[in-house]
């Protein structure tokens, strides 16, 4: 399955990239072009479903961070480094033969080109520097070049921000952009692929709970509470029920307030441990580690690093039955759909392991009726909000089941 990066970039970075992105094996990409390095922090808040968010550059990184935190995916940004300053200044060096004194240069790190001039030999000129920081105007930015090229200090302003790049052309200031390899920025991308590979196998590692009861749970109880972590209930004996999962439904199920809706949907008091491990016998000991921990209707977590954390439930309901995020409202408007329900749907696709879903998967996790389900879907697609992008077919008879995909943000 291919892994799906969001690119946040500038449109000549997104242009670029797009020449490149059939040397990319097993990858897809979703393009989002930003005016300003300041915009990720919106753009992030509406990015649709992914593997892992990239940035074109460490300041669209830098600005977006905060927002990043509330992703379910991780992020990673193609970081300048001693290579693109090289290749920069060779480019400088060939095609404009200025010395590089006459040079005015911003970027996040001005320690790197002093290294680069170190490594060369090269410490008796140096090119006028501005650190940029988040806290900047990006016209301060501009301003720096242009005093120094309007003073005749300078003969080429090199830029980082594609947007200050724009704005010193619109003054007639010679100004090239920062030059970032072919193999750089497909390096980078083999590097944010590797995190998502990675995030993708820490989440599906074995995740055992326990649920232990003064009085029998009855099944269709056991059912709703296995459906909330996309588990099997594996075993029960002396009302203490043990459920296999994994350690991304569990962290999910752990943020979302879950537990207390365990609570809630229990006739008795109940006691419950989670458990992580590498394999099933180190999750089960861990789960086991932790049930004489957790007192009636709270809840603790052992994790295969020894971590006791608890007690749980500590964080707020996820599922709102009120909206008043103006995007979702308008989806729920057009759809007629619950704010209850699109909640639940936006929740199902921060948990499922794959951009792709079925039916089924939607099913099993909303804990409703198929024809509810294929309800909602239809709802969904009929405005846009979804699609279908293929089918399966697990089973020699019937019909092969159709494959989805959100097309709004879910984040």
């Amino acid at each position: 399955m291919d892994i799906r990066i969001a690119v946040l970039g500038s449109a000549n970075f997104i242009d670029r990239l797009k020449n490149l992105e059939h040397e990319l094996v097993s990858t897809r990409l979703d393009y989002y072009i930003y005016q300003s390095p300041i915009d990720a922090t919106e753009i992030v808040k509406n990015i649709k479903p992914c593997d892992v968010v990239f940035f074109s550059g460490s300041l669209p990184y830098i600005y977006a961070k905060e927002a990043s935190k509330k992703l379910p995916v991780p992020t990673h940004y193609l970081k300048q480094d001693e290579t693109v300053i090289t290749t920069t200044l060779l480019s400088v060096y060939f095609s404009n033969n200025i010395p590089i004194e006459q040079l005015s240069i911003d970027l996040i790190e001005p320690q790197l080109i002093q290294n680069v001039l170190e490594d060369i030999g090269q410490q008796k000129q140096y090119p006028h520097m501005l650190k940029i920081e988040p806290t900047f105007q990006l016209k301060e930015v501009v301003k720096f070049h242009a005093e120094l090229h309007q003073s005749g200090k300078t003969a080429l302003a090199i830029t980082s921000i594609h947007a200050v790049f724009n704005a010193l052309q619109d003054q007639n200031i010679p100004v090239i952009r920062m030059l970032d390899s072919k193999n750089f920025i497909l390096k980078g991308l083999e590097d944010a692929k590797s995190i998502a590979l990675l995030a993708k196998s820490e989440s599906a590692k074995i995740a055992i709970v326990f649920i232990q009861s003064k009085e029998v749970i009855p099944e269709d109880t056991l059912k709703k509470i296995a459906g909330t972590i996309q588990a099997n209930l594996v075993q029960s004996a002396n009302h203490l029920y043990t459920f296999f999962s994994t350690q991304g439904n569990v962290q999910l199920a752990l943020e979302n307030n879950t537990v207390q809706h365990w609570i809630d949907l229990a006739s008795a008091p109940i006691k419950i441990a989670f458990g992580y491990g590498k394999t099933v016998i180190e999750a089960t000991q861990n789960a086991k580690d932790a049930l004489p921990y957790a007192a009636e209707n709270t809840a603790y977590l052992l994790t295969d690093h020894k971590e006791l954390l608890g007690p749980y439930p500590n964080n707020k309901q996820q599922v709102r039955l009120k909206t008043n995020d103006p995007k979702l409202v308008q989806i729920a408007k057009e759809t007629t759909m619950s704010p209850a329900n699109l909640s639940k749907i936006m929740q199902f696709s921060r948990s499922h392991s794959s951009v792709e879903f079925t039916a089924n998967d939607l099913e099993v996790y909303l804990q409703v009726s198929r024809r509810t389900t294929e309800r909602l879907l239809k709802k969904l697609v009929d405005h846009g909000y979804a699609r279908v992008v293929g089918e399966e077919m697990t089973y020699q008879q019937g019909r092969p089941r159709s494959i989805y995909e959100f097309s709004f943000p879910t984040y």
